[in-house]
């Protein structure tokens, strides 16, 4: 059964990172490249919007009892697959899992023109990631 109350919460805190990302995002690639601090909070709030949506994903994958998802990217997928996400929206999702990854573990390895790029063309993909997941959590509340 899924906890709204647990969903409720990680929406909200998707919101907040994704309002800092959106505020970092304003800032010029030479600052984001040269700047430690700018790039360190790039880097750390996308990682958590990433992990949150990771979270969320799972949880609502345990309520529908489908296949166990084998890597990170899977959960994204296996939201497409159940109709929780639209597909399109999945597989841009299932991307970021594996950036999730870079960050996390191959930090030495980011590639921050990349990162740049996602803020400035598809930080709305966790907002659009956030409507699916209220649309699907209400319509299982009633």
């Amino acid at each position: 059964m899924i906890d709204y109350e647990v969903i409720q919460k990680r929406l909200e805190k998707l919101n907040q990172y994704v309002g800092l990302l959106e505020k970092l995002s304003e800032q010029p690639l030479n600052r984001v490249l040269t700047d430690p601090f700018v790039r360190g909070n790039v880097e750390r709030y996308l990682q958590l919007a990433i992990q949150v949506s990771l979270d969320i994903g799972n949880h609502i994958l345990a309520e529908i009892q489908t296949r166990a998802p084998e890597e990170y990217r899977d959960i994204f997928i296996l939201l497409g697959e159940n109709k929780v996400l639209p597909v399109e929206l999945a597989e841009k999702m299932a991307q970021l899992a594996g950036l999730r990854n870079i960050l996390v573990h191959d930090y030495l390895e980011i590639d921050l023109n990349r990162i740049y790029e996602f803020l400035k063309t598809d930080l709305s993909d966790f907002r659009e990631f956030a409507k699916y997941i209220s649309k699907y959590s209400f319509s299982k509340e009633k």
